[in-house]
């Protein structure tokens, strides 16, 4: 099965959103609750907090596998005094019985993004970076998110796509230092990407039992 890895800093968590994964989600996101709210605080207090956090999660992670994306990879540690308001999405596209050429498909991705899309190469493999503006009434906030997706080609694969997508939230100003810092540190993220034909897939189990890293 032809897929990817990124390298995910310290203090960022790795959530599988495949259907067979379902208790290694769980678990997972019950980790995140831990970490964040953990149980020496007062119940009656830290409770709701807990129980908003988890379903805030749990939501984002349902909607991910709906859009039939592999993982959700986010921050849930602070840096600097700040937590990083940013989520990102990774999905393999594979299903086209007719590909076409990835340097065609690339150009008419880039043709449609105008000057909010760049070609780039990402992990040696050919690849598209596309900003975008969005509105984030999704998500109950008035101020817009930055919206960037990559589309990466695989090697000797045709057809076959990764597509990472993150989007930051902001207070107003997309044009703010501290957006840019966030979007940059996303940008690393991406460029760690590195494709592998994995043969030995592990199972949830053999994954929940520690035998190998989620």
């Amino acid at each position: 099965m032809i897929d990817f890895e990124l390298i995910v800093p310290d203090g960022w968590v790795h959530i599988p959103t495949t259907p067979g994964l379902t208790r290694l989600r769980e678990r997972t996101i019950d980790e995140i609750v831990r970490s964040a709210l953990p149980d020496t605080l007062p119940r009656d207090k830290a409770g709701p907090w807990r129980r908003m956090l988890r379903k805030d999660l749990s939501d984002a992670t349902a909607d991910a596998q709906r859009q039939g994306a592999r993982g959700v990879v986010l921050p849930v540690s602070e840096m600097q005094g700040m937590r990083l308001p940013g989520t990102l999405v990774l999905t393999v596209l594979d299903g086209d019985d007719d590909p076409q050429d990835p340097a065609s498909v690339l150009t008419s991705i880039l043709a449609d993004a105008g000057p909010d899309g760049t070609a780039l190469e990402v992990g040696g493999c050919p690849a598209a970076r596309v900003r975008q503006i969005v509105d984030s009434g999704t998500l109950n906030r008035k101020a817009p998110s930055v919206r960037v997706s990559y589309f990466v080609a695989a090697p000797g694969a045709p057809g076959v796509w990764g597509l990472l997508t993150f989007t930051v939230l902001t207070d107003g100003d997309v044009e703010a230092d501290a957006v840019q810092a966030v979007v940059l540190l996303f940008d690393m993220v991406v460029s760690t990407l590195r494709w592998s034909d994995r043969v030995d897939v592990p199972t949830e189990d053999e994954l929940l039992a520690g035998r190998t890293a989620p």
